[in-house]
Order: structure tokens, then C-alpha cells, then sequence
């Protein structure tokens, strides 16, 4: 916002003090409103929003210092200046520390009235912009983005919320593209570890020789093309979150290495002959049928309990329908600040059509 737009709101009960200071911020082109007493103040500042109030510490009606009080409730990012005779400074001073920007004596220096006025609204730019920034962060939060109307999620959400608070291993289960990245993320999030690292390695596709190094590092000379010192992702994820995306395909004897780092808390990177402490939890996510796997010795049994001591199913999509018309929402308006657009709405027979859908590929079908 150009500062002279700025909109501002004097209530003083001396007219010629009102006029005064009125004439003297039109010249820098602000929009000025002026009101008499307390309660003409709190009628305008109900009707519509000032980036700046010039408040008469005593006047008929409500006082400066119960206007700030409300202001400070409902219009946070608001800058107040007061006003003030000598003898009330100290209850200025106390303004200032309820909320106030600062305040001025009677009678007004207009040099200094102006110059706290481009500071206060200097101040109330970077208030709001902060605002707006942590409003972001909070939107973009993965435990926000979890939509949860319907029953199943809703179930979902209430178990992760308790899994977060300990550090056992999390088996999250559920249909390839149900959000189990995002389920991890967000318990990474709500966990004594959030201010550490949370590290994804998904676990399919990889010999038995590159899983050993993707997730416990190696030496330089460990094996052929190993020309350098690789930290692994136990070692990337020290004190924070790892994240096993696909624990279902990784191979047999991969999984004896990572049950006997779940037991020992210890992993020793390829070539090194220095074992270190595994400090991270482990959360592992699966599309398979892991006990079915268990059942024709695909998957080790012994692993398989160590990693399930807290599951949580993910619903897929068909079995939330009532969280289909957010999520379909938050898609259409990442898309749209993605490209700059204006945010769009989703036409009623669109939504229809949506809803009929059987979404097979899940949120991440539905995303694209």
C-alpha cells in the first residue's frame, strides 16, 4: 500500500486541535476522517477498517485508552498514536505499553506529528506483512492441509495428533496417492523433533548395494564409483524424522540391516569402521498388504512388528466424500496462485461430476 492511501482516523474533542492536524497530513494526501468523541470512534471503526488511529487519550464517551484496548482485540495490525497533555504522559507511556506506537503532547509539533505518522505507518507495513507471512506458513502447515470432514479422516487425524506426542515407529497403510507423505509430514510437524530435519527416501527401486548407501552413507573407495565421502539419510536426518516411503519393496537382506539398526540404534556407513548412533524416528509407509507379505516370507516378520507398533490407516479418497469438495478447492487455488490467476470457483455440475468420480489414483489423482 502507497502510503498516501493511507486512510486515517483523528478523535479529538478539541475542533481546532481535529482541524489542525487534519490540514496538516491532507498536504502528504492521506485520507483523513475525524470524530469528536469516543463513542463516534468506535461507531466508525465498527463500519470500516484505518490503517492509523490518532487517539485523544480524554474525551466524551469511551477514552483513548478504551478505545486501544478494543482495538488491540479486533484490529491488531491498527496503529494508534496518542494524544496527550503534559501532565497525562505517564498514562501515555502506559498506552504504549498496552499497544500504542507512541504518543504526542499537547500542543502538536506538526514536523514531529508527521514524521511519527510515516513511522507508525512504516510499522503498521510491517505488521501486516508478517501477519500475512505466518497466515501462509500456517496455511501451507501439512497437518492444515489435511482435510478431515469426514468420519474416516477424521479418525485418521485423532491418531496422529496422539502418535506425534511419543517417538515410537509409525507404519502408515493406505492406497498409493492417499496423502502418507503429508500424514508423515505432519506428525514430523506436531513431534519434539519439528525444529530437526524430516527426510524422505522412498524405497522402491533400489539394488541391495545402493539402498545400504542411500540410507546408511559411505567412504570414499567403498565400492566401484564411491568417489567421495556420502553421508546417508540416517546421518541427514540426525535428531529429526526419516521417512520410509515404500518399506514394503526393499529387499530381504536390506531388511536385516534396518532391523538391526531399529534394535541397536547404531548404522555403520559402507567402508567406514566407525559405527554412529541412529537418533531419528522412523516412520515407514506401505500400498501393500505387509502381513500378507509376512505370510509368504516377502517381508520379515520380526521388521514388520518392529515398524507396526502405531498404525494408522490413511481412508482412500472414495471413502471420503465429504472432504472431496475442500480438497478440490485447495487444489483449484494452489493451481491459481501457482499461475498468478485470480482464484476460481468450481461450477455446481463440475462439483457434481467430481463427486461422482471414484478417484481410483487417489488425492494425487485428483491434484493432477
Amino acid at each position: 500500500m502507497p502510503k498516501q492511501q493511507a486512510e486515517i482516523l483523528i478523535a479529538d474533542d478539541e475542533i481546532f486541535i481535529r482541524e489542525g492536524l487534519q490540514e496538516a497530513l491532507q498536504k502528504n494526501g492521506y485520507a483523513i476522517e475525524t470524530v469528536a468523541d469516543g463513542h463516534q470512534a468506535r461507531q466508525l471503526l465498527a463500519e470500516r477498517d484505518f490503517h492509523l488511529i490518532i487517539l485523544d487519550l480524554r474525551m466524551p464517551g469511551p477514552s483513548g485508552m478504551d478505545l486501544l484496548q478494543e482495538i488491540g482485540r479486533q484490529k491488531s495490525d491498527t496503529q494508534c498514536i496518542i494524544l496527550t497533555a503534559h501532565g497525562n504522559v505517564s498514562t501515555a507511556v502506559e498506552a504504549m505499553r498496552m499497544g500504542a506506537y507512541d504518543f504526542l503532547t499537547k500542543p502538536v509539533d506538526l514536523d514531529h506529528l508527521r514524521l511519527m505518522v510515516d513511522r507508525a505507518l512504516d510499522r503498521f507495513e510491517l505488521v501486516t506483512e508478517n501477519r500475512k507471512l505466518h497466515n501462509r506458513l500456517e496455511k501451507d502447515s501439512p497437518f492444515r492441509r489435511l482435510v478431515r470432514l469426514s468420519p474416516a479422516m477424521q479418525a485418521a487425524t485423532a491418531t496422529i495428533t496422539q502418535v506425534a506426542q511419543s517417538d515410537v515407529p509409525v507404519l502408515l497403510r493406505g492406497e498409493t496417492g492417499v496423502g502418507k507423505d503429508l500424514v508423515a509430514r505432519s506428525i514430523h510437524e506436531r513431534s519434539k523433533r519439528r525444529e530437526a530435519p524430516f527426510v524422505a527416501v522412498n524405497c522402491g527401486g533400489f539394488t541391495e548395494e545402493l539402498f545400504s548407501s542411500e540410507l546408511f552413507g559411505h567412504k570414499r573407495g567403498a565400492f566401484t564409483g564411491a568417489h567421495a565421502d556420502r553421508p546417508g539419510r540416517f546421518a541427514l536426518a540426525e535428531s529429526g524424522t526419516l521417512f520410509l516411503d515404500e518399506i514394503g519393496e526393499v529387499p530381504i537382506k536390506n531388511q536385516v540391516e534396518l532391523l538391526r539398526v531399529l534394535e541397536s540404534h547404531e548404522f555403520q556407513p559402507l567402508g567406514d569402521p566407525q559405527v554412529h548412533r541412529a537418533e531419528v524416528r522412523i516412520i515407514a509407509a506401505t500400498n501393500r498388504d505387509l502381513e500378507g507379505a509376512v505370510a509368504s516370507n516377502a517381508f520379515r516378520e520380526d521388521l514388520y512388528y518392529r515398524l507396526n507398533v502405531a498404525p494408522i490407516d490413511i481412508p482412500p479418497l472414495r471413502n471420503r466424500q465429504e472432504d472431496i469438495p475442500i480438497l478440490i478447492e485447495m487444489c483449484l487455488d494452489e493451481a491459481c496462485r501457482a499461475q498468478d490467476q485470480t482464484p476460481k470457483k468450481v461450477s455446481p455440475e463440475t462439483m457434481e461430476f467430481l463427486l461422482a468420480h471414484t478417484w481410483p489414483g487417489n488425492v494425487r489423482e485428483l491434484r493432477n
